[in-house]
């Protein structure tokens, strides 16, 4: 009973705090207007496509900081159709919604959720997404705003692979291991061998190509007696950046993580005085525990 009445108590404050801000419809003119526009562009019918759009029209898509424009849109959906045969249906089990929003004279919200598909022309692999996008249609007939919202890296991934070009993971500028390996050359130039040999694994193996006395598997202990030898034989070393290094995770195979990066490597003779400078490519994998596994360094 008290339960009863502590729920009828609620009652009142929960009508209160409803207010209608406007009318939601299943059938409306600015929803046959977002039909007839997708119709028309998988159709391949641009022309009856762009009279659908007001000419000032704003576009957002997944990511975008600014809209495009009606123009930039064009271009998009000629490419789309010179490569692909295209379709738009509406998701299962989803409806569109058209919202008039109270004292909105200019037009109404349309809310619909699709799957995008999209079959190669010279491949037939196949792109598919779902989409929810957002268009405000004018009294008028035109669409004027319009959001789109979709899964971008996965959609990118397939369209690569419907062209053949299949990508095998990602490009960082920025990472940790990025910065464990600015550590690593820090240390060099400190002449600290310790610093150094904390960031790679105890069974990491080491490589080393091109001009000079080369080396293959061999094992930190080495590694650790040639910087030894390589700072006690100088005076100063310096690493300059040769670009950016570039932090890559792999997805093929057994995937994980490789840096990759270039430097000029400048240093002096600690008996001679003179200074020298040599081009270094140097790559690291790393292991789950974030510590170096392998790496290897070419010398020109």
């Amino acid at each position: 009973m008290k339960k009863l009445f502590a729920i009828a108590l609620c009652l009142p404050l929960l009508a209160v705090a409803q207010k209608k801000s406007g009318a939601v419809y299943s059938e409306h003119p600015a929803l046959t207007v977002v039909e007839e526009m997708n119709a028309a562009f998988c159709a391949g019918d641009l022309e009856t496509y762009e009279t659908y759009f007001e000419p000032e029209v704003k576009i957002w898509s997944v990511g975008d900081e600014e809209p495009h424009g009606l123009e930039r849109d064009l271009q998009i959906s000629e490419w789309w159709n010179k490569n692909f045969d295209v379709s738009i249906t509406r998701a299962s089990g989803a409806s569109p919604d058209v919202v008039q929003y109270d004292g909105d004279s200019k037009g109404a919200w349309v809310m619909d959720w699709t799957e995008f598909m999209a079959i190669h022309k010279v491949s037939g692999d196949t792109v598919k997404t779902w989409m929810h996008d957002e268009y405000f249609v004018s009294d008028g007939g035109k669409i004027t705003t319009w959001f789109s919202y979709y899964d971008g890296d996965e959609l990118g991934r397939q369209i690569q692979d419907a062209f053949g070009a299949h990508r095998n993971g990602r490009i960082y500028d920025e990472h940790p291991f990025i910065d464990i390996l600015l550590e690593v050359v820090n240390a060099w130039e400190d002449g600290d061998v310790d610093a150094m040999s904390e960031h790679f694994a105890e069974d990491c193996t080491f490589h080393r190509l091109g001009e000079g006395e080369g080396y293959r598997d061999q094992t930190l202990a080495f590694r650790q007696n040639s910087w030894a030898n390589g700072i006690a034989s100088t005076s100063s070393r310096k690493m300059n950046v040769y670009g950016y290094p570039d932090a890559i995770r792999y997805e093929k195979g057994d995937g994980g993580w490789e840096v990759m990066s270039w430097w000029n490597h400048t240093f002096v003779d600690a008996e001679t005085g003179a200074e020298q400078t040599v081009f270094l490519h140097l790559s690291h994998s790393f292991n789950n525990e974030g510590k170096i596994s392998r790496e290897v360094l070419w010398v020109d």
